[in-house]
């Protein structure tokens, strides 16, 4: 067989088998994905940036004394905050460029929110308590322009107690403002995207994290407190409708921390039990029914948080009991996982849901673990507190790549393959002629 033969023969092989291997996409690997990476608080309210593994931990920015931060939805900034009424000092807002590392102060005030876009911010303005009232402003913060807009400016509910949190509808058409009272309970008032009022919610509402809005539509649900001491109707969870006052669904199970499932089906929240522990419960939010109870009573229903998986598959919540914080796991079928223990643990899971970022202890002793989903591989990863894993986004794909090198498409390959064989024919030719002129073999 001839030498050109041969090498037609080894570049449509090569071609075939890269065809193969692009079609496929078994063969050769793509591009690693970006590690997961951790925002946090430091003990001092520094703002640092870690992966999941703990390691090329990072400062963001010199300013420090921070309480709260919040990703954007494209993980490019941060939405900071220090003051405010719970911390008895004036609070201020700041929007971090993780990239860029600029940091801007957005405005004078606390309780700020995202919109979905990350186009502006939604926030309240200082509170200044006094015997007759004081009133506060709705604003929304515009990023591209630095301008704010005005939605409100009143006397919320009493003026005597302060906004504590705003919560958008998920279409961003209504907002949930949360007006602190006596003790804790609170009442809601509901404006829409430009301010005006839609309804100023009749019922006490226990705390500020007793109301979430449905994922997918217009519907509020909350816990009632009731007015038992004074004669009236025991606490409810209610489902409402906030654009046509219409309450939906009453349960007599009122369970606190009520949380919507991603996909808008179901309400997750806490029952209180006897002797100030709490099950968790289950509704059907479009049935109207409760469909689980867990057999199990856990401890201390005042000091635990409730989170969804992102894939609406299992509930992460943590519980007390005899000074002892614990991290559980439950699937919908009521099967309990604890996975972790710590001193006042505040866990979050990875937008993948296979990892769960959790904070533990107090003051100076703050710590950042990291574990599987199932509390396996735990592992500390920085000091510090309110873990926040950074949003992960759709990247153009790369190229396929050969011992780093980039793989093409086929018909890229074949242009290639087939310029190559030109080439290698051309030199045959050559070297044939100048061998035929020294008296050789022409191959």
């Amino acid at each position: 067989m001839s030498r050109k033969l041969i090498g037609l023969l080894l570049a449509a092989g090569v071609l075939l088998l890269l065809s193969v291997a692009s079609a496929t996409g078994r063969v050769l690997p793509l591009h690693a994905q970006e590690v997961a990476r951790i925002a946090h608080l430091g003990t001092d309210g520094t703002v640092w940036l870690t992966d999941a593994d703990g390691e090329d931990a990072e400062r963001l920015t010199e300013l420090d004394g921070f309480s709260s931060l919040d990703w954007s939805a494209d993980g490019k900034r941060l939405l900071l905050v220090s003051g405010g009424p719970l911390a008895g000092a004036p609070g201020e807002i700041y929007v971090l460029d993780v990239e860029g590392r600029e940091t801007v102060k957005v405005g004078d005030g606390y309780a700020p929110v995202w919109s979905a876009d990350g186009g502006h911010i939604l926030y309240v303005s200082n509170f200044t308590p006094s015997e007759e009232g004081t009133e506060q402003s709705l604003l929304r913060h515009d990023l591209e322009s630095g301008t704010d807009q005005e939605l409100r400016s009143q006397r919320w509910v009493s003026g005597l107690w302060p906004i504590q949190r705003v919560q958008y509808s998920a279409d961003e058409q209504l907002i949930a403002v949360y007006v602190a009272g006596l003790e804790l309970e609170g009442q809601i008032v509901i404006v829409d995207s430009e301010g005006s009022l839609v309804w100023e919610v009749p019922d006490f509402v226990y705390s500020d994290a007793s109301f979430d809005w449905s994922s997918d539509t217009q519907e509020l649900v909350y816990r009632d407190s009731g007015q038992p001491f004074m004669g009236g109707e025991e606490p409810s969870l209610k489902i409402v409708r906030p654009d046509t006052q219409e309450i939906r669904k009453s349960f007599d199970e009122a369970g606190f921390w009520p949380r919507w499932s991603p996909d808008g089906e179901r309400i997750a929240a806490l029952l209180w039990a006897e002797g100030g522990g709490f099950q968790v419960m289950l509704v059907d939010a479009r049935a109207g029914e409760l469909t689980l109870l867990s057999e199990e009573v856990f401890g201390d229903l005042w000091n635990s948080e409730l989170r969804w998986s992102p894939d609406g598959s299992s509930l992460l919540f943590t519980s007390v009991e005899e000074e002892q914080g614990s991290v559980h796991v439950m699937g919908l079928d009521g099967g309990v996982n604890s996975i972790a223990e710590g001193d006042n643990p505040m866990v979050r899971w990875s937008p993948d849901g296979d990892h769960i970022a959790m904070a533990v202890g107090e003051g100076e002793e703050r710590e950042i673990f990291v574990m599987g989903a199932d509390g396996s591989g735990l592992q500390k990863v920085a000091d510090g507190w309110m873990p926040a894993w950074r949003p992960v986004t759709e990247a153009e794909p790369g190229p396929a790549r050969v011992c780093g090198l980039p793989l093409i498409g086929s018909a890229g390959m074949a242009v290639l393959a087939l310029t190559s064989l030109r080439a290698r024919g051309r030199r045959h030719e050559e070297q044939g002629e100048l061998r035929s002129d020294d008296g050789e073999a022409a191959l």
